[in-house]
């Protein structure tokens, strides 16, 4: 019993010192960049249509990440006539995306996700392997996925979801979606 607890004591010391490695304080840094960069595409998309008839704002929320703790990001609030559309963002530590905001309408949700430029859905793979087969794959994977761009794109809705590339028109759409036009 001695020996086995030691051993267990040690192993979780070293997968906390892994988590340590991680500078949290850059993964928040790039996450709230591409928001702001995200919401800037979006205001140069709606920057030729009527100014009277839309108007965007922001407001600070705060967000409380596991690493990160606690810190600000601005959620952005358009009016389009009289309806309301919300881009609420998540934040950084998730399931295969490095963020999430939600745009949210009086006719539903639709989720942006930044994601490697290269990924077109949602990927779920199970296999067995051996403990260090394992994390020399998932150590391989992580240095891929630093190396490649991360982009917004639109998720699908459940169960199979597949990325739509952001721009212009497939924002036009999404917006259109969540306000019923």
């Amino acid at each position: 019993m001695g020996k086995k607890d030691l051993q267990a004591f040690i192993a979780a010391k070293k997968k906390s010192e892994k988590i340590k490695e991680i500078n949290w304080e850059k993964r928040k840094e790039d996450w709230l960049l591409k928001l702001n960069e995200l919401y800037a595409d979006i205001e140069s998309w709606l920057n030729d249509l009527e100014q009277d008839v839309v108007s965007i704002n922001y407001i600070d929320k705060e967000i409380n990440e596991e690493h990160i703790g606690i810190y600000t990001a601005r959620k952005m609030i358009l009016r389009i006539a009289d309806e309301q559309v919300v881009l609420d963002p998540v934040g950084t530590l998730l399931i295969g995306a490095a963020g999430r905001v939600d745009m949210r309408g009086k006719n539903g949700q639709v989720k942006l996700v930044l994601v490697p430029a290269s990924s077109t859905g949602v990927e779920i793979k199970v296999q067995i392997k051996g403990k260090e087969e394992s994390e020399r794959e998932i150590q391989q994977t992580k240095k891929n996925n630093d190396n490649e761009e991360m982009v917004w794109k639109i998720a699908t809705p459940p169960p199979s979801i597949n990325y739509i590339e952001l721009d212009s028109d497939s924002f036009s759409d999404a917006l259109l979606e969540v306000i019923g036009g």
